[in-house]
């Protein structure tokens, strides 16, 4: 298959809405573009945001392994990320050294593309063995040192003119998310803070724009027999400050921690010629993961589990980042003391049968993965009935200090802190200091369902360590 892909005009906000594409029709789609017969069609990943599958397709000349990924249609959004928007990343990458899959195809009228398959898989996390882990790292750290050295000269992407800052592409990001958690309706005050703080500290490095992956890190890049083969999923792709990959680097690491991410840095500083610029790194690690939260408070997608254990890690690790950020060292939390509820021998009675009766009793993969996730949201319904009252009051107790006035509810309370962070009457340090105190309670609650991740953080920036807030 030698064919170009079809050209189309960039659309970030693409095909909104309309008629959803079935299955047939994709799959003509693909042989016309191919000229060939699908032979294998595996379904790899679906959901409300994207579907994607492994395509294998009988050229006559040999079967050729292709990726299908199709978003269906959404309503008229802020999110300017489509698929079509991410063709374009994929098209201007095709011919360079960076190790991203060849563009196939683009659907002319729905948010589908078609791209070669990369062999290799993504669970970086389950490599047992440390050697391969180091290698696979810093595979990776050479591929976003490419990335980054790749001249942009003649290409034609989103946000790329030759005008623009990489400060300046740092706040068209900002407006962009922005956009999108404004689109949610409801206020957030941490989120209202971090992002009058990101808006107050936006760095004004020198150099030109690079293009960043925008999701960069374990999960988002395959490898095979050792070695990293490709990096995936650039939805998220722009240009601008290719600190914001390194700080991406270091969110995913906490999910998939690699062996010595201070090393990776030290390697990446090595291979682009500049040691990372850690204060950028720092500044976006606030931007990140702010980005997530806002993710969750617009609830796009996503399991109820996945919702809660998202929730209480990404705004804890928000507050990490601005304290580590500002310099602002934060005292450990307390644990809370509260007694269990009249209620909790029957929320273990429904654990144990989700654990034994179900999940170690059946051999389908799909139930075990529903108990799993049922068992989550038990075990934080079981905290919240233990703890819910405790840690009420004593959100509405700091809320009161901050307020000069005792809210009705904690909702009420956090729409008042809004209205009051945005006229500038509660103090940086004092808000940071009441928001670790209020993550440092979600986390309580949902400390159960998640497992060893209640206890992550950001991996450090330094071998000495001593960039942790």
């Amino acid at each position: 298959m030698n064919h170009e892909p079809a050209q189309r005009p960039v659309d970030t906000h693409g095909a909104a809405e309309g008629r959803a594409a079935s299955t047939d029709e994709l799959r003509s789609w693909i042989q016309r573009e191919t000229g060939g017969a699908i032979v294998d069609w595996r379904q790899i990943s679906g959901g409300n945001r994207c579907r994607s599958w492994a395509v294998d397709v009988d050229t006559g000349s040999g079967v050729e392994a292709l990726y299908l990924r199709y978003q269906p249609p959404r309503p008229p959004s802020a999110e300017p990320y489509t698929v079509w928007r991410e063709a374009e990343f994929y098209k201007a990458l095709g011919g360079t050294r960076v190790p991203a899959p060849r563009l196939i195809a683009v659907h002319p009228t729905s948010q589908a593309i078609l791209t070669e398959r990369a062999p290799g898989r993504a669970d970086y996390r389950r490599i047992g063995d440390q050697a391969e882990r180091i290698a696979i790292a810093r595979d990776f750290v050479a591929a976003l040192a490419t990335l980054h050295g790749t001249s942009t000269a003649g290409m034609r992407l989103p946000g790329l003119d030759g005008a623009s800052t990489m400060a300046d592409c740092v706040r068209r990001e900002l407006a962009a998310w922005r956009a999108m958690y404004d689109e949610a309706g409801t206020a957030d005050p941490l989120i209202d803070f971090a992002l009058a703080w990101l808006d107050r500290n936006v760095p004004e490095p020198a150099g030109r724009p690079v293009l960043v992956h925008g999701d960069a890190g374990p999960g988002n890049f395959l490898f095979d027999k050792g070695r990293l083969t490709a990096l995936l999923d650039w939805e998220l792709a722009h240009p601008g400050d290719p600190m914001e990959d390194l700080a991406w680097f270091s969110m995913r690491c906490v999910m998939e921690p690699v062996p010595d991410f201070a090393a990776c840095l030290r390697e990446y500083g090595r291979l682009t010629g500049a040691q990372p610029d850690l204060t950028r790194i720092r500044y976006h690690r606030v931007f990140v993961s702010t980005r997530v939260v806002i993710i969750r408070h617009r609830n796009v997608t996503g399991l109820p589990a996945n919702s809660i254990v998202s929730r209480a890690l990404n705004r804890r690790l928000l507050v990490a980042a601005l304290a580590e950020a500002t310099g602002v060292r934060l005292k450990p939390p307390q644990p809370i003391r509260a007694p269990t509820s009249d209620r909790t021998a029957l929320f273990d009675h429904v654990l144990n049968e989700l654990r034994h009766d179900i999940a170690d009793a059946s051999a389908d993969a799909g139930v075990v993965t529903a108990a799993k996730n049922a068992a989550k949201v038990v075990k934080f319904l079981r905290e919240h009935d233990r703890l819910g009252p405790t840690l009420d009051a004593q959100e509405r107790d700091e809320l009161a200090a901050l307020l000069g006035e005792r809210p009705a509810t904690v909702a009420a309370g956090m729409a008042q802190l809004s209205a009051a962070l945005k006229a500038g009457r509660v103090p940086f340090e004092t808000a940071l200091r009441f928001f670790a105190a209020s993550v440092a309670r979600d986390g309580e609650l949902a400390a159960s369902a998640s497992g060893g991740l209640a206890n992550r953080s950001f991996p450090p920036l330094s071998s000495s360590g001593t960039d942790h807030a």
